[in-house]
């Protein structure tokens, strides 16, 4: 690859870039994504991520299809939503992705949250539905039966590899005691007030590469209580003159230093471009960024505000009795 985007091998062998090409958007994100991965695949982004959730798949696909880029060098990674948990429901939705990004097979899917739904249908309108308490209730679907669904898909030759996100070390180490092929990526949120120390150390010990998403903290983003500018802190902006970067060139690199994947998004040319950049960071800026989150944590993309309370995966909003 011509640009100096760093590679790391997953767990089954796979060269993946550690700059990815983030797609999630607002209503107009399919037009606008679009045209974004076309611009990110010229610039030399070879690692998209999406899901099925985003409703992106299709724009992506044919970005990807009029490039002209060859098939195998780039890595795209989608996601199984929480209403397709049933096993019967995981091969449909994986077909279901595919058929959308116009391509043959997955390089990476990943389920999208450790909950199950109850499934109401494949089509977009019937995935996230809330009832009349703003909360969408969990129904029982262990992961591993929901994994052994996923691990048939690499056995068919429809994934390349298979993964998890927003999972946290003790879902890790239950699926880790059952599976046949163990997770090659974790997704998660990580940025300065949530540096994942813990988790980061044992997804290195077990071989399981994190991504992360929201890097920046999710500016611009604001749900519940939760909302951050991380972008804005003193101490990112002195970084930022002291390597003579950007805010965002910072907190990118400070997670690549790290050692994991980042997957910024953005539809500005200028910006996209900017994402690609990697430099060396000095041991202990990236140390100072980690003690923000020693201080002070804060979760931008909680499943509870998201979702509704019986989403308390993480269990951060039990009340003690």
């Amino acid at each position: 690859m011509a640009l100096n985007i760093p590679i790391k091998k997953l767990n089954n062998g796979t060269d993946f870039p550690l700059i990815g090409f983030g797609t999630f958007g607002g209503p107009d994100a399919p037009e606008a994504v679009y045209h974004a991965t076309k611009s990110a695949l010229e610039m030399g982004y070879r690692h998209i991520d999406t899901a099925y959730f985003y409703e992106t798949e299709e724009s992506i696909g044919k970005a990807i299809r009029e490039s002209k880029v060859p098939r195998e060098e780039i890595q795209l990674t989608t996601k199984l939503w929480q209403t397709f948990h049933k096993p019967e429901h995981v091969r449909p939705a994986c077909e279901r992705s595919i058929k959308e990004l116009g391509l043959d097979y997955l390089d990476q899917y990943l389920m999208h949250w450790p909950m199950a739904w109850e499934f109401g249908g494949y089509d977009h309108d019937k995935i996230y539905i809330k009832d009349e308490d703003n909360d969408i209730k969990c129904i029982d679907v262990p992961v591993i039966d929901t994994w052994r669904a996923m691990e048939q898909l690499v056995k068919d030759g429809l994934v390349r590899t298979i993964g998890v996100s927003n999972f946290s070390i003790p879902m890790l180490e239950d699926l880790l005691s059952q599976c046949e092929i163990p997770p090659a990526i974790n997704q998660v949120e990580i940025h300065p007030f949530m540096p994942q120390e813990e988790l980061l150390a044992y997804c290195n010990s077990k071989n399981i590469t994190l991504t992360a998403y929201s890097p920046l903290g999710n500016p611009g983003f604001r749900i519940g209580y939760n909302s951050l500018s991380i972008l804005e802190e003193p101490t990112v902006l002195e970084m930022a003159k002291k390597y003579n970067k950007s805010p965002v060139q910072v907190l990118l690199n400070w997670g690549l230093n790290r050692g994991y994947a980042v997957i910024p998004k953005s539809v500005k040319p200028d910006r996209i471009k900017a994402n690609l950049e990697h430099f060396k960071m000095d041991a202990e800026d990236i140390e100072t960024l980690i003690e923000f989150g020693r201080k002070k944590t804060v979760r931008t993309c909680d499943p509870v505000y998201m979702f509704g309370i019986s989403n308390d995966v993480f269990k951060e909003h039990q009340t003690s009795v």
